[in-house]
């Protein structure tokens, strides 16, 4: 499956929506997170909270260097008090994800949107 990833601000109000499918090559993963930081930037310029809900089902396994990339782009684009809920396809996958994605409150993976807008949703960042 290529690579593929949309971006909408206007699915949820108040949440940016995401959408990464396929398995992602060095150039597609760094013009997603350029994108991606393109958008958080936007948003903390109009003071809004930054909450990103990412559907993550199709994605497939990222390569150690690029898995290594992923946590920097992370680490860059997001602050303490920003919200990432990533959807994952099953409970076993949330549960790896956990485990090689750690990256304190911030993100946090889910098995359904429901559970992950509430979650972003009830945090206001202070």
């Amino acid at each position: 499956m290529p690579p593929t990833y949309t971006i909408d601000e206007d699915h949820i109000p108040g949440i940016v929506c995401m959408m990464v499918e396929g398995f992602y090559d060095a150039e597609t993963l760094a013009r997603h997170f350029d994108d991606n930081a393109e958008f958080v930037s936007r948003w903390r310029a109009r003071g809004k909270p930054i909450r990103v809900l990412i559907d993550a089902n199709n994605l497939q396994p990222h390569t150690p260097v690029n898995q290594a990339f992923v946590m920097r782009s992370f680490e860059r684009i997001y602050r303490p008090g920003d919200r990432v809920a990533i959807m994952v396809a099953s409970s076993l996958v949330k549960m790896q994800m956990r485990r090689t994605h750690s990256f304190g409150e911030i993100i946090q993976f889910f098995v359904s949107e429901q559970s992950a807008t509430t979650w972003l949703m009830a945090y206001d960042g202070q």
